[in-house]
Parts: structure tokens; C-alpha cells; sequence
């Protein structure tokens, strides 16, 4: 075996070693397939030929690979399986700390009321799998490393390099989503949000995980590597999605979900572009240049960052005004959200105007947070409400259902990501454009006083209440603490990517954090007051003295565009 070739030329031993790696993670979570998982309840379908399936394949691909002399493709696969692995073995890792609460079917569907139940051989093996392909993929690093070292430093233009980003974040607002719709009284089917926590860590990693793998991969410079890195992570994502959406279809009591539709359709145009990626053996610069042509112009991604911000808005309008569960229940932070969409619509017409285009596609790259900032917040009212469903009371059971408000809200946070991701593609198109060169906006000091100022506002309540708990970040987490997460990390991103931006650039950049700020300090008058006994909390304070020294940011930063023109 010393001397073995493996197809026309020698296979690394450090991919050689990833190889054996991957094997034997697959073997594992194949045989996890068919040991149960807990002792206390097992499948609900006969789903083993399935996960064996969804499990040997890509390894099998990877030995393929190998032994035909593809080692870029082989690296790649790899490298994009692994990055779901740690997100699976959290998921998994539900069922160590209370496997009643899992959504997996196909692994564990109990037949009686369970309050905790004991894990089985199969949920060892599972974990093993994961651990084995996380040591597979820390070895093929390397060996892509060395790859892309070989191949050169820059990747060229790749064939829709700017559209795979955008179907893989679909896929991972489906992954966010109920796995499977049910009517079983001992299966409570929730999204990721209404779940455990244990389980929302682990479908966070694998949302988070998708389009950075993907983006990662299309930078590559070895074609084997990004091609093999596409399909490793959509094989990753039919691993995880594809049971629950055979289980929709074969389970009585159990349907399809719309989140299953989405991890999985765009996941399959992935796999289908994966080997369009990148040309294939272009030999004449004819070819190269049939390549780039079909990567989609400035104006096209221009376009399709307005078309976004303006069905975001739409939608998070009507989530406003629309009840949020069958009944008129409204949600108190409803005027906020509305006003979050009036501040995403206003930019979307200057998109389209190439003088304005920048500095408008600038702002939405900023204030499309503000959508999740008080979408969280109006998802909760029906999220409290759900929890609530089938409890039992003297008017026996309460049952609620989800009104137009609530789904357009959702939609809306999904799309309100979509048009983030369009922004900062059509910037970095922009920048291909116009180049980087230029000198710096002397804004340190009022971004850092405005960065300071705005961790203590995300963390600390615009308004208090007599018998009133405002959801925060270090105390009382709950849905609308991720608005708060998300909108802070998107104001301290844009306070520090100003300082190392041109004056013009930033001067966009810090007006949009404080129109963010002002979204979070409005939500003492627009929510506040339809609460009894509210009063203006440290929050509300820190978060106006932080918008104000964005603003000043923000001046001090186009006074320096002005004097360098």
C-alpha cells in the first residue's frame, strides 16, 4: 500500500488521511442510522435506507475523487461537509439534554407523552460521525490550502459567483424554519426560534455556516476546490433537510413544511451550478470572456438590491398593520416595524439613479437591520401566543393560528437578509468599478464615542414599566433579543469599517447607523406609549447620545469627502 497510485497521480498523505477520515464518519452516521437513537421512542418511518444514503454518498464521491486524481474536488467536498458538522452535532446534542423536545422524525418520533428520555447506542455513533468529519476537514484545509497556493492567489471571475451566495441564504432562512408541520399530539413541531435552545444554537451554525461556506468556496482559487466545496455543502444540507421533508410525506399526522421547500430547492439549483462555477478548461480568451459574460452587471445588481428593499418593506408594512394571530391581536411594537419599513423604501428609487445609486445602496446596507430590530419584537406576540396552543384551561383547550401579520413579519426578516446580502454584493461590485484608493475619513473618535454609547443602548431597556420585563441582551433574552443582537453588530460593524473607508463611503455608512439608532430610540414613543406608567429607560439615553455621535460621525466624515474633491 506504501507505493499504491491512486489514479494518474499520488494522493497526499495528508489527503489520503482526510479521506480515511470522512469514511469513517460516514460509516458512523450511517450505522447511527440504524441504531436507535433513544431507547424511548424510534423513527417514525422506516428512514435508515435514506440517512445510510445521504451519509455513504459524498464519501463515496470523495474516494472517487481521489482515486481519479481530482484532489481539488476532493478537498472541496470535504471542506463543505465539515461545515456543517459542528452544526449537526449540536442539533444532535439535543437529544443528550432533553431528546423529548427534538423535531427529527426520522430518527425519533415517540408514541406517549414524554418528558426526558434516555439516548441509545445510535446517538453516540452520531456524535462520532460529526467528530470524524470535523477531523477530516481540519486535515483537507491543509491540503486545499496548498491547492489554492498552487493554483495562484486570485480566483478570476467565476461563473455565478454573485447568484450562489443569494440561493444559499434562501436555504438558510429555510433551515430556520419548522422542519415539518404536525398534527401529532406528541410531536410539537416549532421553527428554530420557538425551540429549544440547544437545537436553536445548533440550526443557527448551520444557517450561519451555508453561505459562508459557499462564499468561501467560490473564492478559491483552485476550480477543483470551489466546485467540490458547492457540492460537499449542498449534500450537507440535503443530509439535514431531506428526512424531514420525507417525513411530511409519509408520516401520518405530519406534513411538509415551507421551510423544507426552501432549504431544499435552492439547494438543488447549487448542485446543479456547482461545475458551471468555473470554466472548464477554457483553452482561447474567447472563452474566458463567454464565462464573464455571464456574470450580472452593476446595473442588474443595482436593480435587484431595489426590487429587494422594496418587497421588504411591502411586507414588513403589512406585518404591521395585519393582526398577528387569527384574531385582531396586534403586536405593541407594530408602529415600529412600520417605520422601519418607511426607512428601508425611501433609498430604493436613488438605487436606480447612478449618481445617488451608491450612497442609496449604501444606506440600505445599514438599515435593513432595522426591520429585524422590530420584527423580532412584533414575532413575539404570536410566538407567546403559540406556546400557549393546546394548553388546557376551564374553557378547555386554547388554540391559536397565526395571522397575515405574523407571516408577513417572517417574510419580511427573510427578505430584509436578502437585501442585505445584495447590498454588500453590489458595493463590492462597485468597488471592482471604482477601485479603493483614496484617503481615510478622520472620524475615529466620535465612532468609538458612537460605539460605546450603542452597546449600552442595545443592552439596556428604552423604557421601564411598572410589572413590565423588557426583553434584553444580558437578562431576559428572548425573540426580540436577536433584533437587539443583530442591529448592534450591524452599527458596530459600520462604525469600525468607517474609519478605514473613504470620507464619502463613510460619511453613508454613519448616517445609516444613526437612522438605526433612531429606529431603537423611537421605540419609547411608538411602543412605550401603549403602555401604562412607561418612562424613558438608560437605553433611551445612551441611544440618543450614540445616535448623535454617528451623526457627528457622519458630518465630520462628509466635510472630509468635500475638501478632498
Amino acid at each position: 500500500m506504501a507505493g499504491f497510485e491512486w489514479g494518474r497521480q499520488k494522493a497526499s498523505p495528508a489527503l489520503r488521511l482526510s479521506t480515511g477520515l470522512v469514511v469513517a464518519g460516514a460509516i458512523a452516521l450511517a450505522a447511527g442510522a440504524v441504531v436507535p437513537v433513544s431507547p424511548d421512542a424510534g423513527a417514525g418511518f422506516l428512514s435508515w435506507p435514506l440517512l445510510v444514503l445521504l451519509a455513504v454518498v459524498p464519501a463515496g464521491v470523495v474516494v472517487a475523487a481521489v482515486g481519479s486524481g481530482r484532489h481539488g474536488l476532493a478537498a472541496g467536498l470535504i471542506a463543505g461537509l465539515v461545515a456543517f458538522a459542528p452544526g449537526r452535532l449540536v442539533l444532535d446534542g439535543q437529544f443528550l439534554v432533553n431528546g423529548a423536545k427534538t423535531v427529527r422524525p426520522e430518527l425519533y418520533l415517540p408514541d406517549r407523552l414524554l418528558d426526558r428520555s434516555a439516548v441509545g447506542a445510535g446517538f453516540w455513533l452520531l456524535v462520532a460521525g460529526h467528530v470524524l468529519t470535523v477531523a477530516a476537514g481540519l486535515v483537507a484545509a491543509r491540503v486545499a490550502r496548498e491547492l489554492n497556493e498552487s493554483a495562484g492567489s486570485e480566483p478570476g471571475q467565476r461563473r455565478w459567483r454573485l447568484v450562489v451566495p443569494l440561493l444559499t441564504v434562501v436555504a438558510a432562512v429555510g433551515l430556520l424554519m419548522t422542519p415539518v408541520l404536525s398534527d401529532d399530539p406528541f410531536l410539537l413541531a416549532r421553527s428554530a426560534f420557538e425551540g429549544p435552545g440547544v437545537a436553536l444554537v445548533g440550526y443557527l451554525l448551520l444557517a450561519g455556516a451555508l453561505p459562508i461556506a459557499a462564499v468561501l468556496g467560490l473564492s478559491a482559487a483552485s476550480d477543483g476546490v470551489a466546485r467540490g466545496t458547492l457540492g460537499g455543502v449542498s449534500a450537507a444540507v440535503f443530509a439535514v433537510a431531506l428526512p424531514g421533508l420525507v417525513a411530511g410525506l409519509v408520516v401520518n399526522g405530519l406534513q411538509v413544511s415551507t421551510g423544507a421547500y426552501l432549504a431544499l430547492a435552492p439547494t438543488v439549483l447549487v448542485l446543479i451550478l456547482a461545475p458551471l462555477t468555473t470554466p472548464q478548461e477554457a483553452k482561447t480568451e474567447g472563452a474566458d470572456l463567454a464565462g464573464e459574460a455571464r456574470v450580472p452587471s452593476l446595473t442588474l445588481w443595482r436593480s435587484l438590491t431595489a426590487l429587494l428593499a422594496l418587497l421588504t418593506a411591502v411586507a414588513a408594512a403589512i406585518g404591521a398593520l395585519a393582526p398577528q394571530l387569527g384574531t385582531a391581536t396586534e403586536s405593541p411594537a407594530r408602529w415600529q416595524l412600520f417605520a422601519a419599513a418607511i426607512v428601508v423604501v425611501l433609498p430604493v428609487p436613488f438605487v436606480l439613479v447612478r449618481r445617488t445609486a451608491p450612497a442609496a445602496r449604501g444606506l440600505l446596507a445599514v438599515v435593513w437591520a432595522g426591520v429585524v430590530l422590530a420584527g423580532t419584537a412584533v414575532l413575539s406576540t404570536a410566538i407567546t401566543a403559540s406556546e400557549a396552543t393546546g394548553l388546557g384551561g376551564l374553557g378547555g383547550a386554547i388554540s391559536y393560528h397565526l395571522g397575515l401579520g405574523a407571516v408577513f413579519t417572517a417574510v419580511a426578516l427573510g427578505l430584509a437578509g436578502l437585501t442585505a446580502l445584495s447590498a454588500v454584493i453590489t458595493g463590492v461590485v462597485e468597488r471592482d468599478d471604482v477601485g479603493t484608493e483614496g484617503p481615510r475619513s478622520p472620524v475615529l473618535v466620535p465612532a468609538a464615542v458612537a460605539a460605546v454609547l450603542a452597546v449600552g443602548s442595545f443592552g439596556m431597556p428604552v423604557f421601564t414599566a411598572p410589572s413590565y420585563s423588557a426583553p434584553g441582551l444580558w437578562s431576559d433574552f428572548d425573540t426580540p433579543s436577536w433584533g437587539l443582537l443583530t442591529a448592534l453588530l450591524v452599527v458596530l460593524g459600520v462604525l469600525a469599517l468607517g474609519v478605514r473607508s473613504r470620507p464619502g463611503a463613510a460619511a453613508v455608512a454613519y448616517v445609516g447607523g444613526a437612522l438605526l439608532l433612531a429606529l431603537h430610540v423611537v421605540e419609547l414613543p411608538l411602543v412605550g406609549s401603549t403602555i401604562d406608567g412607561a418612562r424613558p429607560g438608560l437605553g433611551f439615553w445612551l441611544g440618543l447620545g450614540a445616535a448623535v455621535a454617528a451623526a457627528v460621525a457622519a458630518v465630520t466624515a462628509a466635510a472630509g469627502a468635500k475638501s478632498a474633491e
